[in-house]
């Protein structure tokens, strides 16, 4: 309730985006870039950007939200609504292969290798649900782990972590301000950025007013 009622009043930190085209060049190496954090960190940063998802949607997604159909190319994910999506009723997003197109990386693709990646591991069962991006302990990360996990990736393409002020860049919505962006610069128009993200407020044109 303080949160819907403070939110908006006075400069609110805005998480950064980050630099997609870097994003999609790095090493997309398993090992976890933070202390208990996500393994397939950059495959995280990657879907987590194409879906527009805040950190703890990602963390905490299970490998039966996602639905392939693989004749048409599609990776389908089933998500919360919305923040206030308290009963986790959920909608589903759907996304097809992006190759060919101005996008510099796949999400179809991207789903596919990493479930490949995820079924090879030895805690994986078909009949038990497990964390998409588990830890090495194969439990799903804590949200701070994954903030720490996409300021790692902000180092290693150069980006600061802090502004002039000394507030701290990166943050759980680092993703969807970077999806946001790039489907902006893309020329889909806004209101079908809102549908994607599932918000139905104006934060999604502070997101997309750098595009």
């Amino acid at each position: 309730v303080t949160r819907s009622v403070e939110r908006g009043i006075g400069p609110a930190r805005q998480s950064c985006s980050f630099e997609f085209h870097k994003l999609a060049l790095l090493d997309r190496s398993a090992r976890p870039l933070a202390a208990a954090g996500p393994q397939q960190p950059v495959h995280l940063a990657l879907l987590a950007s194409l879906f527009l998802l805040r950190e703890i949607e990602a963390s905490t997604a299970l490998s039966n939200a996602w639905v392939f159909d693989h004749p048409k190319c599609e990776v389908c994910w089933r998500l919360p609504a919305s923040k206030t999506d308290h009963l986790a009723l959920g909608v589903s997003r759907k996304l097809g292969c992006f190759c060919g197109s101005a996008m510099e990386a796949c999400p179809y693709h991207i789903a596919c290798a990493h479930l490949g990646w995820l079924q090879a591991q030895p805690s994986y069962r078909d009949d038990t649900p497990t964390p998409l991006f588990p830890t090495e302990n194969g439990t799903a990360a804590a949200a701070a782990k994954v903030v720490e996990t996409f300021e790692e990736l902000g180092l290693l393409m150069g980006m600061a972590l802090f502004n002039s002020e000394g507030m701290r860049l990166f943050g759980g919505h680092t993703p969807r301000v970077t999806g946001s962006r790039l489907y902006a610069a893309c020329g889909i128009e806004v209101n079908k950025i809102r549908i994607l993200a599932r918000h139905s407020g104006d934060m999604i044109l502070r997101y997309v007013a750098e595009a």
